[in-house]
């Protein structure tokens, strides 16, 4: 009889694969409302935004208002400060679920066309009653 050959060493285990990420945890607790502006500085537009022939110097941008509390939550009112004065408190109705956004175009027009500087601030509540209310940040209007 002919000799068995020698078994060659066993190949290499492969690795394990690696284990999918966890998913992100669903937001838990009060609601809580975070702000991104989109862009900041903001450019200078010049289009028109619905002002006076008298402030043609226009701004555009957009607030992302991001539930990421755990409970939904219902704004009822944003005060506008333009150059920080209070220029407006009008009343909104503006609900957001638990990890869910809503995009906010917010325009500006001055007789001046220099660096300005703008800021939103939102009150509301929860629906478990808690109140909301979050100074927006300091977006910087930049001249032409």
């Amino acid at each position: 009889p002919s000799p068995t050959p020698n078994p060659g060493p066993a190949p290499a285990p492969s690795p394990a694969p690696s284990p999918s990420p966890a998913p992100a945890p669903s937001p838990s607790g009060p609601g809580k409302l975070a702000i991104q502006v989109s862009p900041n500085p903001v450019p200078y537009s010049g289009q028109p935004v619905g002002c006076n022939s008298d402030r043609p110097h226009t701004w555009r941008y957009d607030q992302v208002l991001r539930n990421v509390g755990g409970t939904k939550l219902t704004l009822t009112q944003r005060v506008n400060y333009f150059d920080g004065a209070k220029i407006s408190e009008p009343t909104v109705s503006i609900t957001i679920d638990p990890g869910q956004t809503n995009s906010v175009t917010t325009s500006w027009c001055s007789a001046t066309n220099v660096q300005h500087t703008a800021r939103t601030d939102w009150f509301g509540s929860d629906t478990a009653g808690n109140k909301v209310d979050l100074p927006g940040p300091t977006i910087t209007l930049s001249p032409r």
